[in-house]
């Protein structure tokens, strides 16, 4: 039989035939696969090393840090310096492209019905539509900083700050002098657009920028250090001056007894609100929520306008999850400052069936409103880092960032840290769970609802602990990091958004989530919520039908 396979049969005829190489082949072969191990073994090194697989040798000291011990930083370096959390520009390569989620996806669960109560509270008070989103946000300014990387933190579009320079030209110069230390505040309406810009220029005076009509101009006024009164009130007045028409923009300013106040729509058009036909209501109304009805409809029938249920709603974020949390039988009792329901909402308290009691009580030193956490709280309520390991940043945060080889504007909404799969992941305040699911980009994801406008976004985890609708305390652990969805090594993609809206969370100045007061306003504080206490239960406040 002739084989077909002539190479084999001449092999097999010539026992002297050792292969098709010599053996300087196989000596240049073995050579490759040994440099191609040790650049292996050296290339491993390196990358575990940036990812956050790093030990005590491979990582010097300086360049780790401890999340749950470090302390606050000093102002005037920049945060991730004084935390010890550096990035290497030169491995950008290892970015995450494709760890966004569509804005529709973060949503907020009660989005819907905050969009309902708003458009009906519009229709009762123009005034007062659509302010009660609008949060403060402020920024200390830090070595190597400019106006333009400020706005950029804050996720603040650059055309804004062009619009604010062009039209206050005469004092464009000390918009763009920044001072190391110095705190700029921004408040920042729930679409994400700002309203009113405030930056010191001396130890005495500070300009104030504020938008003046609905075709998004600020104007510019002048005035005495810390004299602008950051209050639920000023939101109201600048958000109705904000949406004015260009034509009636001549507001003028009205000085208080101790804080020039905010530039004064009517007293009459702030104050009038309009209780539904037949309802008298008392100095405190309870509100039922009977089967088949929602809560809006239930807080409305008992007396309650769509204004003060916006208002409501809005303090209890990141507390309730009125989408879920709600249902028949639970109660909800509302104290007013005033006889006959008038004057302001002094203590909310919900009585659930799947979360207990939840209250909300005004302080009136500065007219916002806390829970009795606030009493006790020493420390700052939100942790800079969700996490307690050595970290290193990956990727950091670039809302204008560009797809290397598409050229598409591909934003990174957050900050990624490299760490090893299963490292635990806690929650960085109170909170709740608003989603947690899977998605083929993000893999593992969660989002939790945080007080004060906040809410936190993790991705590409690899196990999640929590469930939609959980109200979780600070420290839990929420999940574990993983290497799920488009994701180019294990990581934790960790973001920040006030109303919705993505922030640096290196940057974001946390110390406004504070409650520290002296001794003498934390007790004034106390005494009044323990007589809210007793007040919210008092039958004679109740209006008699």
């Amino acid at each position: 039989m002739i084989s077909e396979d002539y190479v084999s049969k001449e092999a097999i005829a010539n026992s002297s035939w050792k292969g098709p190489l010599s053996k300087g082949h196989y000596k240049a072969i073995f050579s490759t696969i040994a440099l191609a191990l040790s650049l292996a073994i050296a290339t491993n090194q390196n990358l575990y090393s940036f990812s956050g697989f790093s030990s005590e040798e491979s990582v010097p000291e300086n360049n780790e840090v401890i999340a749950s011990t470090v302390a606050e930083p000093n102002e005037e370096i920049p945060l991730a310096q004084a935390f010890g959390i550096t990035s290497n520009k030169s491995k950008e390569q290892f970015e995450n492209y494709d760890d966004t989620l569509n804005e529709a996806d973060l949503a907020d669960s009660d989005d819907l019905l905050d969009k309902e109560v708003s458009a009906l509270a519009s229709k009762t008070d123009k005034a007062d539509a659509e302010t009660f989103g609008a949060k403060w946000v402020t920024e200390n300014v830090q070595k190597g900083d400019s106006i333009s990387s400020l706005f950029e933190d804050l996720n603040i579009p650059a055309s804004t700050l062009a619009n604010i320079i062009e039209t206050n030209k005469p004092v464009s110069k000390k918009i763009n002098s920044l001072k190391i230390g110095e705190k700029l505040s921004f408040l920042v309406d729930s679409k994400g657009e700002l309203i009113v810009f405030i930056k010191p220029i001396s130890d005495k005076e500070q300009l104030r920028f504020y938008k003046v009509d609905n075709t998004g101009k600020f104007a510019c006024t002048t005035e005495k250090l810390n004299s602008y009164v950051m209050d639920d009130d000023a939101v109201n007045a600048a958000k109705a001056l904000a949406e004015a028409p260009s034509a009636k923009t001549d507001t003028k300013v009205v000085a208080s007894a101790e804080k020039q106040a905010v530039p004064s729509v009517a007293a009459e058009q702030k104050e009038k609100k309009e209780v539904p036909a037949g309802n008298k209501r008392g100095r405190l109304v309870v509100v039922t929520i009977n089967k088949g009805e929602t809560f809006s409809t239930a807080a409305n029938h008992a007396g309650i306008t769509y204004t003060e249920i916006n208002r409501i709603l809005q303090m209890f974020k990141g507390k309730i999850q009125f989408s879920r949390n709600i249902q028949a039988g639970d109660t909800m009792r509302v104290l007013f400052t005033d006889a006959n329901g008038k004057g302001k909402i002094c203590a909310v308290e919900f009585q659930l069936a799947k979360g207990g009691k939840i209250a909300s009580y005004l302080n009136a030193a500065d007219g916002k409103y806390y829970d009795e956490k606030g009493l006790n709280a020493t420390h700052s309520s939100f942790s800079r880092f969700p996490f307690r390991s050595r970290v290193r940043v990956t990727s950091q945060f670039n809302p204008s960032r560009k797809h290397p080889v598409t050229g598409i504007r591909r934003p990174h909404n957050g900050v990624d840290f490299g760490l090893p799969v299963g490292t635990m992941v806690t929650a960085p305040a109170d909170g709740i769970v608003d989603k947690a699911t899977f998605s083929r980009s993000a893999g593992y994801w969660l989002t939790i609802r945080h007080s004060g406008g906040l809410s936190t976004v993790y991705m590409h985890l690899s196990k999640i602990n929590v469930r939609p609708g959980q109200r979780i305390k600070q420290g839990t652990v929420i999940a574990r990091s993983g290497n799920t969805g488009l994701s180019t090594g294990p990581h934790l993609h960790y973001e920040i958004r006030v109303n919705g809206r993505a922030v640096n969370p290196l940057r974001i100045n946390l110390d406004n989530r504070n409650y520290n007061i002296n001794s003498k306003a934390r007790k004034a504080f106390a005494a009044s919520v323990q007589r809210y206490k007793k007040e919210l239960h008092q039958s004679n406040l109740i209006a008699k039908r």
